[in-house]
């Protein structure tokens, strides 16, 4: 991915970049091009099934697979709410009358 997103975009790489400079790499692949999309789909639910089976090192919980967090994360938020610091409900509290809009609910 360092390759991909860095040096192939002639950005160096992160040890050489500033902190908090970021590259990007973005693609799109046509699985039928490699192999049969239905094994592909079957082999791939296998190797996450085993991913999640395996141990976790000492100290965590389970083993997480890419995208899961954020996955775990919408539903969690999507059933109770989107979190807002209350410095950020105030402000939205002290503005919503300027435009002509309710107040947020709160918990």
């Amino acid at each position: 991915v360092e390759v991909l997103c860095s040096v192939l975009s002639g950005s160096g790489f992160a040890a050489m970049n500033a902190r908090g400079m970021a590259q990007h790499y973005v693609a799109a692949y046509s699985i039928e091009a490699f192999t049969d999309v239905e094994e592909f789909k079957t082999t791939m639910d296998r190797f996450l099934r085993t991913l999640k089976e395996t141990p976790p090192a000492p100290g965590h919980e389970r083993v997480l697979v890419p995208g899961q967090p954020e996955a775990e994360e919408e539903i969690e938020r999507r059933a109770h709410g989107i979190p807002l610091h209350k410095e950020v409900i105030e402000w939205f509290n002290t503005i919503c009358p300027e435009m002509s809009v309710p107040r947020l609910r709160t918990l």
